[in-house]
């Protein structure tokens, strides 16, 4: 390999770390742009070498194995360092991270908690949609022996993408959003509070409740498995600037849940314009409501959700737990405690 070859895959590397270090801070930015990023070079080669790639066999395996051995010749990777088997619909993909073209890229996402997606993959994706017409999903996990291990697996068709753009309109679920100031925000809850202080938490978690309807219906067609569909659900708060959340423990047979959600938007708004409600108390009823509504749609059943604890009042960060409306309440058609 010469060394003009070695500095060209390490500019590669520092490439895809740039644009993950620059994606974190970008807003509405996630694993499917990223996916995006990771499949187009693919593409790229593919129309560009299209009359030296030759597809003899339609195998899924085979078609990796073609590309694989195409960049193997063009200098770029060893195809020995790769192992690919079929299992049932799946491929399998196995390399050692440090035989790795992408290695480097791989250890600092890690390191720096960037989002990650495997450039490899990513490639395999692009491939088997363009040759196949069929779109494939992709993970990886790498092993304590620092084994890659990449899946690729049919599935129905790309996920989209909970936010994104329309020409100048911005969509979540499909419907259009917009972005309003933290202190447009206060003052709207604050004219509630002084004209109407009797329904503020029943406007703000019904306000939350129905909103996470909506969002979680439609995450829910294109994930389901219950708790990826609530972990991307959880980065879409993030991504709206609404806070950090974690997910603490799930329970979908039991229906219950606890989540905690660090610099809540909501306390932001007690520490600089003051409590909302007459006597400090727990303060964060809107992401009451879109838990509930979330976990609704997940469980398949009325859920409600409490604030145990919150920064607004002394905690090291705000605790929600949900869990099954009781029998009783749920006759009556209390929908989720929204009548708090």
């Amino acid at each position: 390999m010469t060394g003009s070859g070695e500095i060209s895959k390490k500019i590669i590397n520092y490439l895809y770390i740039s644009i993950c270090k620059t994606m974190k801070h970008v807003p509405f930015s996630g694993r499917h742009w990223l996916e995006q990023i990771m499949m187009g070079p693919a593409q790229y080669v593919l129309e560009e070498y299209r009359d030296r790639l030759e597809f003899a066999s339609k195998k899924p395996v085979d078609i990796c194995r073609t590309f694989l051995e195409f960049l193997h010749v063009e200098g770029f990777l060893n195809v020995d360092d790769y192992r690919l088997e079929e299992s049932g619909e799946k491929i399998l993909v196995e390399v050692k991270r440090d035989n790795c073209v992408y290695r480097d890229y791989c250890m600092r996402a890690t390191v720096e908690d960037l989002l990650f997606y495997c450039a490899r993959v990513g490639t395999f994706q692009t491939v088997l949609q363009n040759v196949l017409g069929t779109y494939y999903s992709a993970s990886i996990k790498v092993d304590a022996k620092g084994i890659c291990h990449g899946k690729l697996f049919p599935d129905a068709a790309p996920k989209e993408e909970i936010v994104s753009r329309e020409g100048h309109v911005l969509k979540v679920a499909g419907r259009r959003a917009v972005l309003l100031p933290q202190e447009l925000y206060a003052y709207l809850m604050m004219s509630v509070r002084d004209h109407a202080p009797h329904a503020l938490r029943h406007v703000l978690y019904d306000a939350g409740y129905r909103t996470g309807l909506g969002l979680a219906r439609k995450t829910m067609n294109l994930y389901s498995d219950k708790e990826e569909c609530l972990r991307l659900l959880m980065e879409v708060i993030k991504n709206d600037g609404l806070g950090s959340t974690e997910l603490v423990s799930l329970n979908p047979s039991r229906g219950r849940a606890r989540i905690r959600c660090y610099d809540s938007f909501q306390v932001a708004i007690s520490s600089e314009y003051g409590h909302l409600y007459r006597a400090p108390q727990v303060t964060c009823d809107l992401l009451r409501g879109v838990f509930a509504a979330y976990l609704s749609v997940l469980f398949e059943k009325e859920i409600i959700c409490e604030e145990m604890s919150c920064q607004s009042i002394g905690g090291n960060y705000c605790e929600f737990l949900a869990l099954p409306l009781p029998d009783n309440l749920a006759e009556k058609g209390e929908a989720s405690g929204r009548k708090n």
